[in-house]
């Protein structure tokens, strides 16, 4: 039987993968459901594993970009279902959505950074916008992360409580 806290985990990966991977064309045509579910359940392991449990403690950016990079590296090896390595913006995207999500439960403490999508950017002014799906360096990421932290300090706040007040979905 499933306890209360798994099956709220299990709906936050729903969430965050419906959340990194809408838009994106990152699987191979005529891909079959079966293989893309494989490679959800891999990559979940390997976050879960191998980079959530680094969060127990407070990370800084270099760290909190490695471990972006990691999980882009990770997915190189899924050749079979994707079309190529899962890029900066969608691995950011990914990372940043579960570790809000966690966060929000009180599972983690406060992330480091906040999920960089078009809504948050037009809340930040950034133009042009940098469509998240194409976001492939960290140069470009930490460009929008550095605006948003100028604007959070303003208001006195960290950068995943800013995002928290400013993002809505419309």
């Amino acid at each position: 039987m499933i306890n209360k806290q798994d099956f709220l985990i299990e709906e936050i990966w729903l969430l965050t993968f419906s959340g990194a991977f809408q838009h994106s064309g990152i699987y191979i045509a005529n891909t079959k459901e079966k293989e893309r579910t494989y490679f959800r359940n891999m990559l979940k392991g390997y976050i879960e594993q191998m980079v959530l449990k680094k969060y127990k403690q407070p990370v800084s950016d270099e760290e909190h970009i490695e471990n972006i990079i990691g999980i882009s590296n990770y997915t190189a090896s899924f050749k079979d279902v994707l079309k190529a390595p899962i890029n900066i913006g969608i691995s950011q995207k990914l990372l940043n959505l579960a570790l809000k999500y966690y966060w929000c439960l009180g599972l983690l403490p406060e992330p480091p950074h906040f999920p960089v999508d078009r809504i948050i950017q037009q809340k930040i002014y950034k133009q042009p916008l940098v469509n998240w799906t194409q976001l492939d360096t960290i140069d470009m990421y930490m460009q929008i992360i550095n605006d948003a932290r100028t604007l959070a300090k303003q208001n006195n706040l960290s950068l995943a409580q800013w995002e928290l007040e400013n993002f809505v979905r419309r």
